[in-house]
């Protein structure tokens, strides 16, 4: 990194003075010559280091085009992905308020139908209906048993008498 002679004396008076030198008009009267001189070659100084200060920012006024251009450009970059950011978050954002609606329209419609089928049971028409088809059912099954004994009964053969009888005998001893 390379300093030229008028950054370094910048760096230099930097140190040096910090701050401009203020004489009072009410201090003046009572400052000794020598006091007043030396307050005026501090000033002196400070406008000496503000003029190599602003000599050292025109010769270097190229590097600082640079480096506002690629301020500029990273400022430009920053707010585009920004922009992307805060679109996808909208995007996100949305998508879960239409989660929430649509959980929302779930609960509501399985509150509806218990609201409803509670409603129906209460009918005396809808709770004859049901007691009726819960016989019929009985009524059903029945049936279905008496079909699958007579057709075991039909496959009877003599080995499975055998079987059968050994079967209840153990059943009965147990």
């Amino acid at each position: 990194m390379q300093f030229t002679l008028g950054v370094i004396i910048m760096i230099i008076l930097l140190f040096q003075i910090q701050s401009a030198v203020r004489i009072d008009p009410i201090d003046v009267e009572d400052m000794s010559r020598d006091e007043l001189v030396n307050k005026l070659r501090e000033q002196d100084k400070y406008v000496r280091y503000l003029e190599d200060k602003s000599r050292s920012r025109k010769s270097l006024g190229d590097d600082d085009t640079e480096a506002d251009d690629k301020l500029k450009q990273h400022q430009k970059e920053a707010l585009r992905r920004e922009n992307t950011l805060v679109h996808r978050l909208t995007t996100k954002e949305q998508e879960l308020q239409d989660y929430i609606n649509q959980i929302q329209e779930m609960k509501q419609a399985q509150t509806q139908n218990t609201a409803q089928l509670r409603s129906m049971l209460l009918d005396p028409a809808v709770n004859h209906v049901f007691q009726r088809m819960s016989k019929e059912m009985d009524e059903s099954r029945e049936k279905l048993k008496q079909t699958q004994n007579e057709l075991s009964a039909w496959k009877f053969t003599p080995d499975r008498c055998i079987f059968i009888t050994t079967t209840y005998l153990i059943t009965m001893v147990t």
